[in-house]
C-alpha cells in the first residue's frame, strides 16, 4: 500500500510539475546551458503561444531561441526533431516566420543568424543589426559575418560598440588576454566556437592588443571560400569536405584541423588554444608543447618550463580569479575554461620547487586552491588541493 502511494504521490508531483511549468525568456545555452529535456519542452510552450498570436515578434524569437538551443545540446544533430512535433530546425522557422512577421526585425535577424558563418547572409544580418543595435546577442552574429566577409573594418566597429555595453566580464576578457599572451609574435592561433574566440577579436579590435595574431576560429573553416583563403595564405593545398550536412560538422572538423596539421609549414608559429576540442587533434599530440593557454605545434622538441614560468610569474593576468569586481563572471563560462590552467599551473610548479623559488610556487600553489575552489567537480577539487601539500 505504501509503495502504491508514494508512486501514486510521484506521478502527481511530476504531472504538476509539467503543468506549472511556463514558457520562459529564452537565452543562448552558450551563455546559460540548462539540461537538453528544458529546451525541447519550451520550445513546445513557445509553439502553443505562437499558434495563439503569430504576429507577435516575441513569441517567434523565443520559440527560434528554443529549438536552437535544443540543437545545441545536442551535439548540433538533427535527430532531436524527433523528441517532439514542435522542434523545427531554424530554416524552417524562418520560412513560418516570413509568412506571419516579413520585414520585422525579428525575421531578419534569425534569416541572417540561422546562416552560421555563410556570408551570404550578411544583407539580413546588417538590416537586423540597423534597426536594433542593442539587441542582445546581435553583436557576435555580425562580426561572425565580418568575420567570414574578411570585412575586418565592421569587425572594429562592432567590437568597439559592443565593448561599450560591458556585456563581456572582465574574467573573459582577462582570459582571452592570457590566450593572446602565450601565442609567439606574429603567431598564428586556433580557437573553437564563440566564448573562446569573441573576447579574444575584441582585446585586438578595442585595444590593440597582439594584432599581429592571425585569430582563425575552426568553424569558419568549414566554409569553404573562408578556408581556401586562409589556406592560401598559409600554403596549405585545398581540401574538399565529405559533407555540408550538420550532422557530420564533427567529423569536417577534424578533417580540416588534420589536414591543417599534416600539412603546415612553419612559416609563423602555430599555436591551438586549450578550449578546442582535444579529440579534433589527437593524431598530432606528439608534435604540441604546452605554452601557457596554448599549445604549440612544432615536428621538434622544444623547452617549456622556462617560457611558462616566465608568463605565469610576469605576464599573466590572474586578479579576477581572486575577486569578482563586476558580479559578471558567468559562472559556467568562466570556471569551465579556468580549468585549462591546472596542467600549465602543475608544471610551473614543478619547475619552481626544482629551482628552489619558493615563493613563486607558493603563489602558484594559490592560484590552483583558487580554481579549485570555484569548481564543482570533485575530482579537480581534490587534485588541486592536494597538489603540492
Amino acid at each position: 500500500m505504501g509503495k502504491t502511494l508514494f508512486i501514486l504521490l510521484f506521478f502527481i508531483i511530476k504531472v504538476q510539475g509539467q503543468i506549472d511549468m511556463k514558457p520562459e525568456a529564452q537565452i543562448s545555452f552558450a551563455k546559460e546551458k540548462k539540461p537538453h529535456s528544458y529546451y525541447v519542452k519550451q520550445g513546445e510552450l513557445w509553439w502553443d503561444e505562437v499558434v495563439k498570436s503569430p504576429k507577435s515578434e516575441n513569441n517567434w524569437f523565443n520559440y527560434y531561441r528554443a529549438c536552437r538551443n535544443a540543437q545545441g545540446t545536442n551535439d548540433w544533430k538533427d535527430d532531436f526533431l524527433k523528441e517532439s512535433n514542435s522542434m523545427r530546425l531554424g530554416s524552417e522557422i524562418v520560412k513560418l516566420m516570413e509568412l506571419h512577421i516579413p520585414d520585422t526585425f525579428t525575421y531578419n535577424y534569425v534569416k541572417g543568424s540561422t546562416s552560421g558563418v555563410d556570408p551570404a547572409a550578411g544583407k539580413y544580418l546588417l538590416k537586423a543589426y540597423n534597426i536594433n543595435p542593442d539587441f542582445e546577442g546581435i553583436d557576435s552574429d555580425v562580426i561572425t559575418y565580418a568575420v567570414s566577409s574578411f570585412d575586418f573594418s565592421l569587425r572594429e566597429k562592432v567590437n568597439n560598440y559592443w565593448f561599450k555595453k560591458n556585456d563581456i566580464s572582465i574574467a573573459q576578457l582577462s582570459y582571452a588576454y592570457n590566450v593572446l599572451s602565450s601565442v609567439g609574435e606574429n603567431g598564428i592561433l586556433l580557437t573553437e566556437h564563440d566564448n573562446d574566440t569573441y573576447p579574444i577579436w575584441m582585446l585586438q579590435d578595442v585595444f590593440g592588443f597582439r594584432k599581429d595574431v592571425l585569430v582563425i576560429n575552426i568553424d569558419f573553416l568549414l566554409l569553404e571560400s573562408f578556408r581556401e583563403v586562409n589556406f592560401k595564405q598559409l600554403h596549405i593545398p585545398k581540401i574538399d569536405l565529405v559533407s555540408t550536412n550538420i550532422n557530420e560538422y564533427g567529423l569536417n572538423w577534424k578533417s580540416v584541423m588534420n589536414h591543417l596539421l599534416l600539412n603546415y609549414n612553419h612559416v609563423r608559429p602555430l599555436h591551438v588554444a586549450l578550449t578546442v576540442n582535444p579529440k579534433l587533434y589527437e593524431n598530432h599530440n606528439e608534435q604540441l608543447f604546452l605554452i601557457g593557454l596554448t599549445k604549440k605545434f612544432s615536428r621538434k622538441q622544444i623547452p617549456t618550463s622556462v617560457l611558462n614560468g616566465h608568463l605565469v610569474s610576469n605576464v599573466f593576468l590572474f586578479d579576477y580569479l581572486r575577486i569578482d569586481l563586476t558580479g559578471k563572471m558567468m559562472n559556467h563560462q568562466v570556471n569551465a575554461p579556468n580549468e585549462n590552467y591546472l596542467k600549465l599551473l602543475e608544471d610551473v610548479c614543478r619547475y619552481f620547487r626544482k629551482n628552489k623559488r619558493l615563493q613563486e610556487m607558493n603563489r602558484v600553489k594559490e592560484l590552483l586552491n583558487l580554481i579549485g575552489s570555484s569548481t564543482s567537480k570533485t575530482a579537480v577539487k581534490s587534485k588541486t588541493k592536494n597538489t603540492f601539500r
